[in-house]
């Protein structure tokens, strides 16, 4: 039994697999996953589009859905972090949320560059992304009309790439790869610790 954080990080050092096992069945580690996309979401309604006034483009509608499936992956698995069927379906559906959201995001930043060329004294097509376009008719995937759901969260207004906030030097398309890989960093040791263990209790 874990009781601190001191402790997972013995236990960590000395046994990493049966360590790493034991966290993915409790709902800690899952209940953190989802407050940090709640802190994204928070931050991208609350902070950037309301306080800064900042409207979201197409990619970043899609970034925000993608953080969407990961919070609802998570609350998937709280609900038994030890039922295996809950477990596969929250993994999948976090992995497709990371996945398609990093590939966002990745556009998301090629965007930016491209609209920021011209600061940095390059063409659109120096930058390599003259051919970048951005819609206000959002595409979410199985055809989900969200913008019409819910207009305020997934009703892109703004222009990809043309936002000039920037913090530490990284702009905010960047900060959402950082999350992404993050988000991969924590969810590829658990992930593969849930696998293994799926594969002994086969055996």
């Amino acid at each position: 039994m874990i009781t601190n954080f001191k402790q997972w990080l013995s236990q960590l050092r000395q046994q990493p697999l049966l360590t790493l096992e034991a966290t993915q069945e409790l709902r800690t580690v899952w209940t953190v996953m989802v407050f940090a996309c709640v802190f994204l979401l928070g931050s991208a309604m609350g902070y950037f589009q309301w306080f800064l006034e900042m409207a979201p483009c197409e990619n970043c509608v899609y970034i925000r859905f993608s953080q969407f499936c990961i919070l609802i992956a998570g609350v998937i698995i709280i609900i038994n972090p030890k039922h295996t069927l809950l477990k596969i379906i929250g993994l999948v559906l976090a992995w497709y949320g990371i996945i398609y959201g990093l590939d966002k995001a990745i556009i998301l930043s090629g965007q930016h560059v491209a609209s920021h060329a011209a600061d940095t004294g390059l063409d659109l097509f120096q930058s390599g992304q003259g051919a970048n376009a951005c819609s206000l008719e959002p595409k979410f995937p199985l055809g989900l009309p969200l913008h019409e759901w819910l207009p305020y969260e997934f009703a892109p207004s703004g222009i990809c790439g043309e936002d000039d906030w920037s913090l530490f030097g990284l702009n905010m398309a960047q900060y959402c790869i950082i999350s992404y890989c993050v988000f991969i960093a924590c969810a590829l040791p658990l992930t593969i610790a849930f696998i293994t263990k799926m594969l002994k209790r086969g055996k």
